[in-house]
């Protein structure tokens, strides 16, 4: 059974995963409107209009317990999101995603929030921790498999990234891959 917690604050060594608050939206519409840094996230914000809307709806969600979207903080600065959805109750499954802003890029920021979220859902009872990503990122690849993920392969026409139908690499790890 799945304990479900909701996006709960979690420390690691140079990062603090936090909710997003109403306040982020102007640092993330800063931040995120680089068509370079989205491309392979959501499009591209044009008003900050539309990234009031997405951290409103954010934080409308956090009163479900079975909603897990982080704000990444580093150096007390707002860089970019990380989460967990796609939830498969019966297999214990869930997908992570992230996305840091270009001038956080090769710090291993993605890769030490993405270890905290395999361990904070490895702890409320989930089996399978997954994600995927676009072939032309192959960055966020290294960031998989340096999260003791294992490649699964390649699904055509398998995902939407940045409002663009495209085939994904997806990869995995369990809860026994590291007990």
């Amino acid at each position: 059974m799945l304990n479900h917690i909701g996006t709960q604050i979690i420390t690691t060594k140079k990062l603090t995963l936090r909710r997003f608050t109403v306040d982020d939206s102007k640092d993330a519409f800063e931040k995120w409107t680089s068509s370079y840094d989205s491309r392979f996230w959501e499009p591209m914000h044009k008003i900050i209009e539309e990234t009031e809307q997405m951290i409103n709806e954010y934080v409308k969600n956090y009163d479900n317990a079975d909603w897990y979207m982080w704000a990444v903080i580093y150096e007390n600065e707002l860089i970019g999101l990380v989460c967990g959805n796609e939830i498969n109750e019966d297999i214990k499954s869930i997908c992570i995603g992230y996305c840091i802003t270009k001038s956080c890029w090769s710090k291993g920021i993605a890769t030490e929030a993405s270890k905290a979220l395999i361990e904070y859902f490895f702890d409320i009872g989930f089996n399978r921790v997954f994600s995927y990503h676009n072939p032309l990122n192959p960055s966020s690849g290294r960031v998989m498999q340096k999260c003791g993920m294992i490649a699964e392969g390649k699904i055509r026409g398998g995902s939407m990234f940045a409002g663009e139908i495209c085939d994904c690499l997806q990869y995995s790890i369990l809860k026994s891959d590291i007990n």
